[in-house]
C-alpha cells in the first residue's frame, strides 16, 4: 500500500436503500400500533402487538434519522492513513483508530451483514470517548458480543466488503 491517504466515500445509493428499508419497517410499526385489536392472535395480545409496533417505530425511525444525517455528511466514510483509520461510515463510527492501538482485524457475519472487527488494546477508551449514550451502548454491546467495540461495515460506503477488507488488511500489515 502506498504511504498516502486513501479515502472511501459514503455511498448515497446504499444509504437511500437503507432509508427506504427503515421507512418500510416504520410504516409496518405504525400499522401495528393502529391495528393491534384486529391483529391479535392466541399468542399475541393487542398489548404485545402495540409493543412490537412501538419498538419498530423507535428502532427503525432512529436508524433512519441517523442515516439521513449521514447522507448530508461531506466527509469521507473512511480514510486510511499512516496514523490509522478514520471511521465515519455509520452512526456508531468511532472516529480515529490509531494503528498503535490495533491488535488485529477479523471479519464476522451477523444477520447477513459482514463486518470487520478491529481488535484494540484499549476498548474502554474507545467506548468512553463515544459521543452520545446510544452510541456508547452500541459499542458496549459490540464489545460484550465480539470482544471489541470497533466494527466497520461496507453498508454505507461506496466499496464492496471484500475490497474494504483487502484495503484495511494491507494497511494494517504496512503500519503495524
Amino acid at each position: 500500500m502506498k504511504k498516502s491517504k486513501v479515502d472511501v466515500p459514503l455511498s448515497k445509493a446504499k444509504m437511500t436503500l437503507i432509508i427506504l428499508g427503515c421507512l418500510l419497517f416504520v410504516a409496518l410499526g405504525v400499522f401495528m400500533l393502529f391495528n393491534a385489536e384486529e391483529m391479535q392472535t392466541r399468542k399475541f395480545s393487542p398489548l404485545w402487538i402495540i409493543g412490537f409496533g412501538g419498538i419498530a417505530v423507535l428502532f427503525f425511525g432512529g436508524i433512519c434519522i441517523s442515516v439521513i444525517k449521514k447522507m448530508f455528511d461531506k466527509k469521507p466514510g473512511l480514510s486510511i492513513a499512516e496514523n490509522g483509520i478514520w471511521d465515519n461510515s455509520s452512526g456508531v463510527s468511532v472516529g480515529l483508530i490509531e494503528w498503535a492501538d490495533v491488535l488485529g482485524i477479523r471479519k464476522v457475519n451477523s444477520s447477513g451483514t459482514r463486518f470487520l472487527l478491529i481488535d484494540v488494546n484499549n476498548p474502554e477508551e474507545y467506548i468512553n470517548n463515544a459521543k452520545g449514550a446510544i452510541k456508547r451502548q452500541a459499542m458496549k454491546a459490540n464489545n460484550k458480543k465480539y470482544g471489541t467495540p470497533v466494527s466497520i461495515s461496507a453498508n454505507g460506503l461506496s466499496i464492496k466488503f471484500t475490497a474494504l477488507e483487502e484495503l484495511i488488511l494491507e494497511a494494517f500489515e504496512t503500519h503495524k
